[in-house]
């Protein structure tokens, strides 16, 4: 019997295959710019740090949050988080590559990409 995490690494390699098809690496690498918001800087110091999660479901809770709105909780981690990790894997835990600019549009805090990269 597959884990929950050997089908998600296993559906993650069909969904890269498909998107290297539909997006090719060449056709954006040249529009990436390095980031001015360091995520090290962001986590040190003397108080403590606080990653804070923008995620509206996950396999094992299905949907967390039905009212999720990725603008409207960056605007409230904003005054709290010392960086943002946002959930862009679609399929288990319904994410999106789209939240990452709006949360980085609305929060300074650096802004963590989370996914299974594989």
């Amino acid at each position: 019997m597959q884990t929950v995490l050997a089908k998600i690494v296993a559906d993650k390699a069909i969904w890269v295959e498909a998107r290297k098809q539909q997006q090719p690496l060449a056709s954006f690498q040249n529009e990436v710019q390095p980031s001015t918001r360091h995520f090290y800087d962001a986590l040190q110091g003397a108080r403590t740090a606080f990653i804070l999660e923008c995620k509206k479901a996950s396999p094992s809770k299905d949907v967390i949050r039905d009212d999720f709105d990725p603008a409207r909780i960056a605007a409230i981690y904003k005054h709290y988080a010392s960086a943002i990790s946002v959930l862009t894997d679609e399929k288990y835990f319904q994410g999106s590559f789209d939240f990452l600019p709006i949360v980085s549009q609305i929060a300074p805090q650096p802004i963590l990409c989370k996914d299974f990269i594989i």
